[in-house]
């Protein structure tokens, strides 16, 4: 018995025994079988459920009606004739003509309220019905059309009825006062029931969505703690990899280990980007629009880099990678993160799926107004009926003890979408080949940004007084190394009150915060800096685990002057050390 069936015969379960209910279940649930649609099946069950509901109401009616009338020839033909024809919208469901029972029950009705009102005159209250009838138009017809024409019959009866009270047309059947009182409490009575039968499931339906909203929501603070738990101790070991690799720089004793260090480092990469599809799985099931930022590129240069970056990876598994291009232009003008994500995940995918000692080829080409990427691989071949879910979330293949989230084709999904694209797969004995086709804006060299410098020289940062407020002892110690290295003097603290006290004993040149810490936090100190005259003008850079979006845009609201999210990039931390230790100094000297 499916939930729908529970809410409704969960009126009479104590009573009704086991047998009889699953015939219940069965009435209430014919022609819904097979039909994914919610709604749909919703808008199905409802009309059954008012038919049910009406023929048995018929059968504990009729009798007392019956008795007290004594009127067989007028009330019994009729009454079995609506029997008849409501308990066929059951059927009618079941064979899957779902208008014709839709209309059936609810013109039926109008006609039998018609006739039973006049019969039994206006003190039976059986123009309630009607207004009943109204209240469900929404519940049982999507089509706006249906739904004014049975509001116009609705109406009409009504109308039909008051106008025949009011010129006595007919002669109605006389009633004592308290047969008249009897049949009016059995009709208000009925007209209540039916409401419960109709009511019951859409309000349990509305909790249980307010219970999926709320577990929707722990479910998104749950993702955001743990993601923002990993990148802590990733932090740490990207930090212990990034000072080896600046050691073996130094001292070629060290080369030996070289090879480890940058295994190490590719491996760090491959867990920050498995949570970063995390994080962009949690922003798509929030149903937050993807925002598209364009910006003129380079094609073969920056395919080219993504190529270098992954032939590491692919090494180690004696895979090559080649990339080819056909009848692209130069430069393109689009979303360059976007692109990034797309062909990252899906040269990652192509390696991982690769048979050993094989080559993985990326062919780009353009054809018109739209451009493709085919990244094709020698290996396992992908069944029809997995296909069709491959780029579901959680669909990953581990029978080859192939480790992955199966978040990455997901994500993919998601990207070219917003890009206006499509993506599809093709998979055979000889290959399997993944094609995303994009809209095509061709750029041009002149719009094209010019790229920060890739070197790291460590000038201007000597002597420098950076303050660190960090409450992960491990991160701020590789941190507070990293900066001693390029010459900083540094001072770390535990939390944002311990910055302040520092802060007014001493004002550094820059401040690096960490936004979840005990005591106060990085928000709350962040606020106070900013308010205070004398304080408000220290750079302050903002490092935390933290990557969604909204807490980006809440730091640089509140005045944070960079963002550096964790595992912090060392080479880009003095990029950003550089850039605001001399904005802070232009300003000065101005």
């Amino acid at each position: 018995m499916n939930f729908m069936a529970v809410t409704s015969a969960g009126l009479l379960a104590k009573v009704i025994p086991k047998r009889i209910r699953k015939i219940f279940s069965w009435l209430l649930n014919a022609g819904t079988g097979g039909i994914q649609d919610d709604d749909t099946r919703r808008r199905i069950f409802i009309v059954n459920a008012i038919s049910v509901s009406i023929c048995m109401l018929l059968i504990a009616i009729t009798p007392v009606f019956l008795a007290l009338t004594d009127r067989w020839d007028i009330i019994l033909g009729p009454v079995i004739l609506d029997f008849i024809i409501t308990f066929s919208v059951v059927i009618l469901n079941f064979k899957r003509k779902y208008l014709a029972a839709s209309l059936t029950v609810y013109l039926v009705q109008c006609a039998s309220i018609m006739y039973f009102s006049i019969l039994l005159s206006n003190v039976v209250a059986l123009e309630a019905m009607i207004i009943f009838l109204i209240s469900i138009i929404y519940l049982i017809f999507k089509d706006d059309r249906l739904r004014r024409i049975c509001l116009v019959a609705a109406i009409l009866t009504l109308a039909l009825i008051e106008t025949s009270y009011y010129f006595e047309w007919f002669t109605p059947i006389p009633l004592s006062y308290n047969t008249a009182f009897l049949m009016h409490t059995m009709i208000i009575s009925a007209i209540l029931l039916l409401i419960i039968v109709v009511s019951r499931p859409y309000i349990k339906s509305n909790d249980t969505n307010e219970e999926l909203k709320k577990a929707n929501y722990f479910k998104r603070i749950f993702v955001h703690q743990v993601t923002h738990e990993i990148r802590t101790p990733l932090n740490a070991i990207y930090g212990v990899a990034q000072l080896l690799k600046r050691e073996i720089r130094l001292d070629d004793r060290l080369k030996s280990v070289e090879t480890l260090v940058d295994q190490q480092l590719d491996a760090i990469k491959n867990a920050r980007s498995i949570v970063n599809n995390v994080l962009d799985m949690a922003q798509i099931e929030s149903g937050m629009m993807e925002v598209t930022e364009k910006e003129s590129f380079l094609v073969e240069q920056f395919f080219t880099r993504i190529i270098e970056v992954n032939k590491v990876i692919a090494r180690t598994r004696n895979i090559h990678l080649k990339l080819t291009f056909a009848q692209m232009p130069a430069v393109l003008h689009d979303d360059i993160l976007k692109i990034h994500q797309v062909t990252t995940n899906l040269l990652a995918n192509a390696i991982k799926y690769a048979d050993r000692n094989t080559t993985v080829h990326l062919h780009i080409q353009g054809a018109g107004t739209r451009w493709s990427l085919q990244f094709s691989n020698k290996g396992p071949v992908i069944p029809p009926e997995k296909q069709e879910q491959i780029f579901n979330p959680f669909v990953t293949d581990k029978s080859k003890y192939i480790e992955g989230t199966g978040l990455g084709l997901y994500i993919v999904k998601g990207k070219v979408t917003a890009m206006g694209g499509t993506v599809m797969v093709d998979s055979g004995e000889d290959k399997t080949v993944f094609t995303v086709v994009l809209p095509m804006q061709e750029g041009s060299t002149g719009d094209i940004l010019p790229e920060p410098e890739e070197d790291v020289t460590l000038d201007g940062l000597g002597n420098i007084h950076v303050l660190l407020a960090e409450d992960n002892e491990l991160n701020a110690q590789l941190l507070c190394r990293l900066l001693s290295h390029i010459g900083c003097n540094t001072i770390w603290v535990k939390n944002g009150q311990d910055l302040i006290v520092q802060v007014e004993k001493h004002i550094p040149d820059i401040i690096i915060m960490d936004y979840h810490m005990e005591v106060m936090d990085g928000e709350e100190t962040l606020l106070y800096l900013k308010r205070t005259p004398e304080l408000k003008d220290i750079p302050v850079i903002i490092s935390t685990g933290d990557a969604y979006a909204e807490t980006r845009d809440a730091f640089i609201k509140a005045g944070a002057d960079a963002f550096i999210e964790k595992p912090i990039n060392y080479s880009s931390l003095i990029k950003v050390l550089k850039a605001h230790l001399h904005h802070n100094s232009q300003e000065l000297l101005e």
